[in-house]
């Protein structure tokens, strides 16, 4: 079973998604891991030795991510900086998996695959879709794609327009999980919204939740949100 520190991945996984550096809140949060958004932190905490001495005093585990404009997130220097900033963390060897976004450039990945895999700590490969849906195929070859080329954990985060999309997501997300393939899928906007919730059920290994202020993606729920929905949901994991 892949595992991210200590959490197995047998669903369903919270993920509390921070943008500053407090241990109390992540404490408080009730999330089985951290996802530590590097893009969103304020300035005088990017010091990679803030991190680290943030992270040193976590006890879930991490996932580190330096989300690229293009897909949602708010980096503002140039990709080597963003890589590099992303690298030097990775090299505390501190974390506990990393995300990356599947269309970054080729040497951007390059690197940091080569970099978790001399770790030995899962790649979470992520595609944002904020605007619409690809359809079945494509979504299935982007997931294909992210495998072959060293991902851990395939993310898919999309913004479903009906109910049929939203269903032929989970169906997805059934039909992969029930393969045995480690896959995160997450629907965004007003009609996406209850899949953070319900995708878990289905085979979606993690789901992200915030823990201060408001949510980073659209529709994105509380981490205390999330407990308590899925609690309420809670499905015996001989189902299927």
């Amino acid at each position: 079973m892949e595992k991210i520190g200590d959490v197995e991945l047998s669903g369903p996984v919270i993920v509390g998604v921070m943008r500053r550096l407090s241990v109390r809140d992540a404490d408080e949060s009730g999330a089985d891991i951290i996802e530590l958004r590097l893009d969103l932190l304020e300035e005088e905490e990017k010091s990679i030795a803030k991190v680290k001495g943030f992270v040193a005093q976590l006890k879930q585990p991490v996932i580190v991510t330096n989300r690229r404009k293009e897909e949602g997130g708010s980096f503002a220097g140039t990709e080597a900086q963003r890589i590099g900033m992303l690298n030097e963390i990775l090299e505390t060897g501190m974390v506990n998996a990393v995300d990356i976004e599947f269309y970054s450039p080729e040497a951007s990945k390059r690197v940091i695959v080569e970099k978790a895999k001399r770790l030995h700590i899962p790649v979470i490969f992520s595609f944002h879709d904020f605007y619409g849906m690809p359809s079945r195929s494509d979504i299935l070859n982007i997931i294909a794609g992210m495998y072959e080329e060293g991902g851990s954990i395939a993310k898919i985060a999309v913004t479903p327009k009906t109910l049929s999309d939203a269903l032929l997501l989970l169906n997805l997300t059934h039909e992969l999980a029930t393969e045995g393939k480690l896959l995160v899928t997450i629907g965004m906007g007003a009609i996406g919204r209850h899949l953070r919730v319900i995708a878990p059920l289905y085979g979606s290994v993690l789901t992200y939740g915030f823990i201060e202020g408001e949510g980073v993606a659209p529709g994105q729920f509380s981490v205390n949100a999330l407990r308590r929905m899925l609690k309420e949901l809670e499905l015996n994991k001989s189902s299927s």
